[in-house]
């Protein structure tokens, strides 16, 4: 034998010889439970569905109930005689209860298992992608109904060398209705993934004022027949439309990248999106994005759709508005309010020069104060009033067709100064719309280049442009921070 063969014979017995103490001086095999066997068998009364057929992404506006059945297991894999309660969850998703046939066996969303197994259904919402089952020991009792819970009983009923005493201060307790303060194995199982589809734009957007994934990492679905193409790059993110969500709305989205996205352009189509969504202010973003630009084929035609023309119903409709919220949008034959200056109004009379409600001079409006915040809504409701501290903090000001109004920002046509243009026509705006929820005017415009603003004035467009070229520029550079680098 040489000694490279020696050296691997000595390394076999040495972890032969380990592997027998790990099983105890006696040579017993290890006990007690090691994990959990997790199937589910059912989705919905019918057979779990195919990654070639997913279930459409779950909004959190319905419920779905998933049949399984849990096995606990020992090291070696069989089933260990478990006789507690496990815990059930969804990832990503979330669990509202459990079900089973046996009374007191399912409680909230913990079921207990009789002899290693438990059998029921659990009710489901907001999943999406592939979705797994989840089951954990987490040292859960819970105490029977009228019986006083070990965990809220003002004793100490654990190791006497533990002085921490009920919940939550002890740690064995898992909530205050536990009937143990022992902790628990914390031995888990995950079962295969049930499939559902990646939410859409619209999906994300949620139908509704707010997303049902706030706060959650999403991947957006890009695959036919979505189409998710770029129609805005900014200087702190970009936006998209999902071609495919036409007919419903809300298929629209801001992503927030904090600075100018790189090497991407208007008509840009995305294979790939993903990101954290948040809701800021009422407005629905998707946080720190990643994103893959499909290739580009020469002689495609760029496929951002045509603005949607706004008129005074659909501004007063908040629903009809949200279904736009990130969207192309424009507003024609309107004109800058007539009374938009920096000189601060008195006793809720507006001129010219006079629209600011900041009285005070510290820079803002105090709506707690009577003669500003009167003078701010005063200024809201009046359709000829552009209050100035909005325009001098974010560069937001109104512009009205006498009876309908709306807030635009044209900070990016650099040329254009609105106060010299106010009272003035503005033969078309258009821009993404951007919702703020604060005050009774929430929804602005916000032109994305010179060619969103038409009029007489310096430094806007002569005429309407096609969403085919406006705005289309050379793409943004693949580091926007190179001379800070």
């Amino acid at each position: 034998m040489t000694a490279r063969a020696r050296r691997w014979a000595g390394l076999a017995a040495l972890t032969a010889t380990a592997a027998l103490a790990g099983c105890g001086s006696e040579g017993e095999p290890l006990r007690g439970v090691s994990s959990f066997w997790v199937k589910v068998e059912k989705v919905n009364g019918e057979a779990p569905p195919s990654a070639d057929e997913p279930l459409p992404a779950n909004r959190g506006d319905t419920v779905d109930t998933w049949d399984f059945r849990i096995e606990a297991r020992d090291p070696a894999g069989r089933r260990a005689p478990f006789d507690g309660v496990v815990r059930l969850s969804v990832e990503p998703g979330a669990v509202i209860d459990v079900e089973a046939a046996e009374e007191g066996v399912a409680v909230g969303r913990n079921i207990r298992l009789r002899g290693g197994v438990a059998v029921g259904a659990v009710h489901v919402t907001a999943v999406y992608g592939p979705t797994r089952l989840w089951a954990e020991d987490i040292g859960y009792l819970p105490a029977a109904r009228g019986d006083q819970p070990v965990c809220s009983n003002g004793a100490n009923d654990d190791a006497p060398g533990d002085v921490l005493i009920d919940f939550p201060a002890d740690p064995g307790c898992a909530f205050a209705d536990d009937d143990t303060e022992e902790g628990g194995s914390f031995s888990a199982g995950a079962s295969k993934p049930v499939a559902y589809a990646l939410p859409r734009v619209a999906d994300v957007q949620g139908g509704g004022s707010a997303t049902p994934y706030a706060f959650e990492g999403i991947q957006i679905n890009t695959a036919a027949p979505q189409q998710v193409v770029v129609t805005r790059v900014a200087s702190d993110g970009f936006y998209v439309t999902d071609l495919a969500g036409q007919d419903t709305g809300f298929n629209h989205l801001f992503a927030y990248n904090f600075n100018t996205p790189a090497n991407m352009r208007v008509c840009d189509r995305l294979d790939y999106l993903a990101g954290t969504v948040n809701e800021f202010f009422g407005f629905t973003e998707l946080s720190f994005p990643s994103y893959e630009i499909a290739p580009f084929q020469e002689g495609t035609a760029c496929p951002v759709p045509e603005p949607r023309v706004l008129d005074g119903r659909t501004i007063a409709d908040a629903t009809a508005m949200e279904r736009l919220e990130s969207g192309l949008v424009r507003v024609e034959g309107v004109h800058v309010s007539k009374n938009f200056g920096p000189k601060p109004a008195r006793d809720n009379v507006f001129a010219p020069d006079q629209s600011n409600c900041d009285l005070s001079g510290d820079g803002q409006i105090d709506f707690e104060s009577p003669a500003e915040g009167s003078c701010a809504n005063a200024c809201s409701r009046d359709p000829e009033c552009s209050e100035w501290t909005g325009y001098s903090a974010r560069g937001n000001y109104k512009v009205t067709d006498g009876s309908s109004m709306i807030q635009i920002q044209t900070g990016t046509v650099s040329d254009f100064d609105p106060t010299s243009h106010r009272g003035r026509e503005l033969d078309a705006v258009t821009g993404t719309l951007r919702n703020f929820s604060g005050g009774s005017l929430n929804w602005t415009i916000e032109a994305r280049c010179p060619d969103d603003l038409v009029c007489d004035a310096p430094g806007c467009a002569s005429a309407v442009k096609s969403s085919k070229e406006a705005c289309v520029r050379m793409r943004s550079l693949d580091d926007n921070d190179a001379e800070t680098n």
